[in-house]
């Protein structure tokens, strides 16, 4: 039994293209490609990259160091989200999961949550990922100011998680 040691084949195929196809979109050699889904190269850090950004993907991810993380773009916001493998298998399952015309990771928020077309789910994200932060913070004994002003700062990256999409439905109804 062979032990996969990246996961280029799967993300290639969950978007239905042949090596020839990514090699297209990529500029990378089919056969170059190939060679790194088989595992009869290794990778230099720049394919890495390459593969990490036009799948979505953490390199860690790519190299099955970590569950974590893939990205789904939230086309209303253009705002990415950060989902582990199990609960985005779970997603894709359910179909909330979707890939656009260029090849992107979409997620439909509205219907996850069970809302009509709302201008303001991000912003509702955003704030539950804002509060769940200052609870963790708070139960410190003394969080810092640096870490109270982090607070503040504009959220860039929301993990999406079952807790996080039951806080929100709750909120909600």
């Amino acid at each position: 039994m062979v032990i996969q040691m990246n996961r280029i084949k799967e993300l290639r195929e969950e978007r239905q293209l042949t090596t020839r196809a990514l090699e297209d979109k990529i500029g990378m050699h089919h056969a170059v490609i190939s060679n790194y889904e088989n595992e009869k190269r290794d990778m230099p850090t720049s394919a890495l990259k390459t593969f990490s950004k036009f799948f979505e993907v953490s390199i860690d991810y790519l190299l099955y160091n970590s569950s974590f993380c893939i990205y789904a773009l939230y086309k209303e916001g253009n705002f990415y989200f950060a989902i582990r493998d199990d609960y985005y298998r779970e997603l894709k399952e359910k179909k909330y999961i979707y890939f656009d015309n260029n090849n992107h990771r979409c997620i439909d928020i509205n219907s996850l949550i069970g809302v009509g077309k709302s201008n303001n789910i991000l912003g509702i994200f955003e704030e539950f990922t804002r509060i769940n932060k200052a609870e963790v913070l708070f139960a410190k004994c003394k969080p810092s100011d640096d870490e109270i002003r982090a607070l503040d700062d504009e959220i860039t990256e929301i993990e999406l998680n079952r807790l996080l999409v039951k806080q929100i439905k709750d909120a909600i109804r």
